[in-house]
């Protein structure tokens, strides 16, 4: 049912229609009954006259006896979604299979064409059908294009929009650098990877390496991603739809060089890429989780304000739940579970911070205040970021405040202090950079409490500015991965 469709069922409701006959609406668990004369239904909606007057309930939730039920065909809860390939075929019936499962629904796909593909969830006891769920193969625009004209109820997409629509962050993804494994090259400069993808470097001997042409592949639908290396043309680059098929070609490839998402690097070869400074972030799932590696991807989950049926609702929250976390893993997508990574594992980074701080004696003694306080704590792979020129936080982030707040009420750090740390970028003066960082930190764990406002943890507060640089100032992603604010924990009894 298109958008229209239902406006136009919604103004039906509120204006009121023929009584239809008397019901006697149950919920599953016995716990509500409702009797009435049914007024009318959208399949989604029941509106019903009541003793106590009109009530809208929802079709999806309630079961409906008596002379005046609709059939329960038209009571079939129905949902169209659109998104690239690998979300449509991998992601999505993942996800389904899992929330059937959870809530005691079977469930079956059926393969209408190349391109679309749907699936019925049906009450188990009964066969009763409750939903289908149809999906099609779409670029990311044209599913957005299609979702905002009505024609579509819900896209997946990497790429946000700035529209009405609705945005949720159900996984992450990252576009990397790969090879062959025939290819001995481990690391490329940012420069080198620009001239590499620009056919500026055609050939591999010209960085060391055998006599051999470059030869480019690049993802349809990701260009604003590779945007973010700098200034790359891509019109050499070999397009690739399906993201395993460019994979594969460049895993048989010695010669060719791929930018693919982590999701679907197959037998490729990662590179890592890092900046003139030295600093450089391999692409793992816990520096895809923490934004540190600079060309991470969040996949949105978009959709209109439009009322879904409950079913969906229900999926939808838990694509959204750590309930959900496992399986998108599984699928190869980096999903949102909160990790943790030990002080001794921060090595690079803390090495990073005694050389930023050089021979001025008030940076070293300030890295040594930082040293001691993160000592004995880990730090969590949720970290806050701010979108280019901005204070606002970007779209994971923002995303992150509630997936932390659920954590900390679900007790998930009893018994532990949490701490947000501020950074900086080394753009202006050293004390305003080092205040910034700090007003960031706070804004951020004022945002966190908001949401976690019963919560017996502590939740305290650090700054220190530029002392810890993520990637290269001179990288285009530099300012924005080093401007952030982490989160540590440390059990209480060791708090310092």
């Amino acid at each position: 049912m298109t958008h229209l469709r239902r406006l136009a069922v919604l103004f039906f409701l509120s204006a009121g229609a023929a009584v239809a006959g008397p019901v006697v609406l149950t919920a599953p668990d016995g716990g509500m009954t409702v009797e009435g004369d049914l007024i009318s239904h959208d399949g989604e909606l029941f509106r019903v006259e009541t003793a106590f007057g009109p009530l809208t309930l929802d079709a999806g939730y309630m079961r409906c006896s008596g002379p005046g039920c609709p059939d329960p065909a038209e009571l079939v809860a129905r949902s169209e979604i659109g998104g690239p390939p690998e979300m449509i075929h991998r992601l999505l019936p993942a996800l389904l299979e899992v929330f059937a499962d959870l809530n005691g629904l079977s469930y079956l796909r059926r393969f209408i064409d190349d391109t679309s593909v749907a699936w019925e969830l049906r009450q188990a006891e009964t066969d009763r059908l409750l939903a289908v769920i149809s999906a099609e193969v779409l670029e990311e625009g044209t599913a957005q294009e299609r979702l905002l004209a009505g024609e579509i109820d819900f896209g997946l997409a990497t790429g946000e929009v700035d529209t009405s629509l609705r945005q949720d962050v159900i996984a992450l993804d990252a576009l990397v650098p790969v090879v062959a494994p025939q290819n001995p090259r481990a690391m490329v400069t940012l420069n080198q990877l620009i001239a590499l993808v620009n056919g500026e470097t055609d050939d591999w001997a010209r960085l060391g390496g055998e006599a051999a042409r470059v030869a480019v592949h690049v993802p349809e639908g990701w260009d604003a991603v590779t945007r973010r290396l700098g200034p790359v043309d891509l019109s050499g680059a070999e397009r690739h739809e399906d993201v395993r098929l460019l994979a594969d070609a460049v895993a048989d490839d010695p010669a060719a060089l791929g930018l693919v998402p982590f999701s679907a690097i197959g037998n490729a070869v990662p590179l890592v890429v890092g900046g003139a400074c030295g600093l450089a972030t391999p692409a793992t799932r816990d520096t895809i989780r923490a934004e540190d590696y600079p060309l991470t991807q969040p996949v949105f989950l978009q959709r209109s304000e439009v009322l879904q049926p409950k079913i969906v609702r229900d999926f939808i929250a838990f694509a959204r739940s750590e309930a959900a976390q496992p399986v998108i893993r599984a699928t190869g997508f980096v999903d949102q579970a909160i990790g943790r990574i030990g002080f001794e594992r921060q090595g690079d980074r803390i090495a990073n911070a005694v050389l930023s701080a050089g021979d001025d004696p008030e940076s070293a003694a300030q890295v040594r205040d930082m040293i001691g306080q993160l000592l004995d704590a880990e730090r969590l792979t949720i970290t806050f970021r701010f979108r280019d020129g901005s204070s606002d936080l970007d779209p994971q982030s923002a995303s992150n405040i509630q997936r932390l707040a659920d954590a900390i009420t679900r007790g998930d750090f009893s018994g532990e202090t949490l701490m947000f740390v501020g950074f900086s970028d080394r753009s202006g003066d050293h004390d305003a950079n080092l205040r910034l960082s700090e007003r960031r930190a706070r804004s951020v764990r004022r945002a966190v409490a908001a949401r976690a406002p019963d919560s017996s943890v502590s939740l305290e507060l650090a700054a220190f500015g530029e002392l810890m640089p993520m990637a290269c100032q001179d990288t285009p992603w530099g300012p924005q991965v080093n401007r952030r604010v982490e989160v540590w924990a440390t059990p209480s009894e060791v708090t310092r």
